[in-house]
């Protein structure tokens, strides 16, 4: 594959961008945008003869790419700094000071809110999230706290739904039917499902502080954001300490009466 420079080096005897586009490295968003227009007019396609469109077209898709480029700010910040795109930068011979970080930025797409609810719809019901219910259950042995903390979107409010794939998968892959599984004590799923109410209020109440505090701008955001936390990692590590106290009272085996002597006679 040839690199993107050595294609600018070869239509437009230079492998500087703002060359490439008659504009130059402070020209602000919308003076790139104009000069991509004005060249773009110019080496459309459709406006050469015939004989001179196959050069006309890989030139227009260069300097397409190249405003796609420098519409980007992350990848315009990488060229500004290191003069390299994506393909022309070798790993094994770039600098210690090269900045990395804006590299990768560069060229790994920014996740969205919505991109993470589209692939949650698509994973819900798949075979990959049957794949990782199978994988869960014989990792954890049928433990549906373990289960739900492995596999991705996975909370005790479609705990029904879990169970019934899981079900459905135990008998058709004849897998071991673990006690854990079959006959969890009630208490154990009411227990997950007060922690994940306490974990949604913490979070709430949480979300509710930071937006205080952005409003008022009396601390830096990355801080209050660590203090919350830390505040609900303090409380849900007292309300499991709470719980495992309960469970220790009042959810012992009964001991048998069996071999007991009566203080009853004497």
């Amino acid at each position: 594959m040839v690199a993107f420079l050595e294609l600018c080096r070869k239509y437009f005897d230079t492998d500087n961008l703002y060359d490439v586009l008659k504009t130059n490295k402070n020209a602000t968003d919308k003076e790139v945008r104009k000069a991509y227009y004005v060249l773009s007019m110019k080496l459309h396609p459709d406006k050469v003869p015939e004989n001179e469109k196959f050069e006309a077209t890989e030139k227009f898709k260069v300097i397409s790419q190249i405003h796609a480029l420098l519409a980007d700010p992350e990848k315009r910040k990488l060229y500004d700094t290191t003069g390299c795109v994506g393909d022309d930068i070798d790993p094994n011979t770039a600098d210690d000071d090269f900045p990395w970080e804006t590299y990768w930025r560069s060229i790994f797409k920014k996740i969205t809110d919505d991109d993470i609810r589209e692939f949650e719809k698509n994973y819900k019901g798949s075979d990959d999230e049957k794949r990782d219910l199978k994988k869960g259950y014989l990792a954890g042995k049928g433990d549906m706290t373990f289960i739900i903390n492995m596999v991705p979107f996975s909370s005790v409010h479609e705990e029904d739904r879990l169970r019934e794939i899981l079900e459905k998968i135990i008998e058709e892959e004849d897998l071991p039917k673990y006690e854990t599984f079959t006959n969890e004590p009630l208490f154990k799923k009411k227990r997950r499902l007060l922690k994940a109410k306490r974990q949604e209020a913490e979070f709430e109440k949480m979300q509710v502080e930071l937006e205080k505090e952005k409003k008022s701008n009396k601390n830096d955001d990355n801080d209050l954001l660590l203090a919350i936390q830390k505040r609900s990692a303090e409380r849900a590590e007292q309300m499991d300490d709470f719980l495992s106290r309960m469970e220790a009272k009042y959810c012992k085996p009964q001991p048998t009466t069996k071999g007991r002597k009566s203080n009853k006679r004497k």
